[in-house]
Formats: structure tokens, C-alpha cells, sequence
């Protein structure tokens, strides 16, 4: 009789319980899901962006001339030339996540097209002036950098190609006589730079860039004219030699790509 009693009171006492438990649940409501966790930033993906800066270049030319050992006429000369230039470029970075150094390796490869306004003029008076104007330029470039986390900092270079416009007057013998010569010159590019993501997709960078288009020569016989009614002057062949150094600063978006969400650990 006494163990009935114990058993009857024990099953009341966990319905008890349970009906409490069930209320109390049920009161406090289910507990919502815990938030995904954030995705982890890449450097993969497509980009477009825009760039402006400054440019120091400078041009060499050569003259050899029928006037052979005439002291007064210089065989050649140096002179620089500055100026702004803007422009846009399209690239696409691959992050290299497995393969760390310091951290994760990128590399991608880069378009690019700047107008540019570059200019520059010299003379060796009184027989000559000079002047060489960069309209525009671009590259097809290689970069390879070290990411760390949101920085990244690159090396940079390849295929340079430039519009470059230069011009010969001969002021001293034949005044007013100018020869034009306007040419694509192409040649390479290296240099470096930081690029820093500050918000969302987009980046900021900042780049230095070095340009060289090479040596050409050209034949420019139109320099026909008489010194003194006696010998005819006139400039068979000429070389130039064009360089450029630019720093400038850009603004890039990066297009979304499929990113690795961070996986919690227990």
C-alpha cells in the first residue's frame, strides 16, 4: 500500500514538472538561429577603376648632320619635359591563399590607357629648337604583390606603348623651317605601388611607374636650304630617345566574387 502510494506520488510529481517545463518553454519562445558569420575578403575577382597623376620624362636626341665637324652645330642634346595625365584600367587578380610567404600571394594581369598632357622643350641656340609633347600612353601589365588582409602591396610591368609628338626648327640657318615628327613608340614599364581595400569593393592605391620607349631613328631629309648661297644643309637622319617616370594615385572597384565564409571551430 505504502509503495502505491510512493508511485502514484512520484508520477505526479514529474507530470508536475513537465507541464512546467513545457509552460515556461513555451513562454520564452524558440531561440532564434545564431547570425552567419561574415565572408572572408579576397583579392580574387575582375576590376575597373580610374587613375590620375604627374609625369617627369625625358628625350635625347641625336643629330648627325652633312655640316661633318662643324664645332657650332650640336650633335645632340638632353631636355625634359612634365606634365598631368588621366586615365582608366581593367585587370583581374587571382589570391593565391595556400601559397604564403608573409601572407597570401596575388597575382593578375592589368589594361590600362592614360591622355596625358606631357610636354617639353630645348634648344642649343642659335641653330636649333626642340619640343616633344606625350599625348597619350598605356601598358599591358603583369602584377604580383603580398596581401595583408586588405593591403596590398605590388610590383608591376610589361608592354608600354606611347603617342609621342616631337618637332625640329631650325632657327639659326634656316628660319622658320620646322620638321614634325609623330610616331607610336612602344617599349616597357616596371614600378610598384600600395593598394589599400577602405571600403566595400572599392580600393584606393597609390604607384610609381617608370616608362621606356627606346631609341628610334628617323630620316628627315626636307632640311634642304643653302648657308651663304654655298653649302647645301640639311639633316639626313636623327635619333630620339624618350623616358618617362610617373607617380599617381587610383580609384578601383572590385567586382563581387564568391567569397569563403569564415567557419567557426569548436
Amino acid at each position: 500500500m505504502q509503495r502505491k502510494f510512493l508511485r502514484r506520488l512520484a508520477g505526479a510529481t514529474a507530470g508536475l514538472v513537465l507541464t512546467g517545463t513545457s509552460t515556461f518553454a513555451a513562454d520564452l519562445g524558440v531561440a532564434p538561429p545564431p547570425p552567419p558569420p561574415p565572408p572572408v575578403f579576397t583579392w580574387t575577382g575582375f576590376e575597373l577603376g580610374a587613375q590620375v597623376g604627374g609625369g617627369a620624362g625625358e628625350t635625347g636626341v641625336r643629330v648627325i648632320s652633312r655640316l661633318n665637324g662643324d664645332p657650332s652645330f650640336p650633335p645632340s642634346d638632353r631636355y625634359g619635359s612634365s606634365g598631368v595625365f588621366g586615365g582608366i584600367h581593367l585587370g583581374f587578380n587571382y589570391e593565391f591563399a595556400n601559397y604564403r610567404i608573409v601572407g597570401p600571394i596575388v597575382a593578375g594581369v592589368q589594361l590600362e590607357y592614360n591622355f596625358a598632357g606631357i610636354t617639353g622643350t630645348g634648344s642649343a641656340p642659335p641653330l636649333n629648337y626642340l619640343e616633344t609633347s606625350i599625348r597619350q600612353f598605356g601598358s599591358a601589365d603583369g602584377r604580383l604583390g603580398v596581401a595583408f588582409d586588405r593591403l596590398l602591396i605590388y610590383g608591376i610591368g610589361g608592354f608600354a606603348y606611347g603617342d609621342i609628338r616631337s618637332q625640329i626648327q631650325l632657327t639659326g640657318l634656316a628660319p622658320g623651317l620646322i620638321d614634325f615628327f609623330s610616331v607610336n613608340r612602344y617599349g616597357w614599364d616596371v614600378g610598384g605601388g600600395l593598394e589599400y581595400n577602405f571600403y566595400g569593393n572599392w580600393t584606393a592605391r597609390a604607384e610609381y611607374r617608370y616608362y621606356d620607349w627606346g631609341t628610334r631613328g628617323f630620316n628627315t631629309a626636307g632640311f634642304g636650304s643653302f648657308v651663304n648661297g654655298l653649302i647645301a644643309f640639311a639633316i639626313p637622319n636623327h635619333t630620339s630617345r624618350e623616358t618617362l617616370q610617373t607617380g599617381r594615385i587610383g580609384l578601383t572597384y572590385k567586382f563581387a566574387w564568391p567569397s569563403t565564409p569564415v567557419v567557426a571551430k569548436y
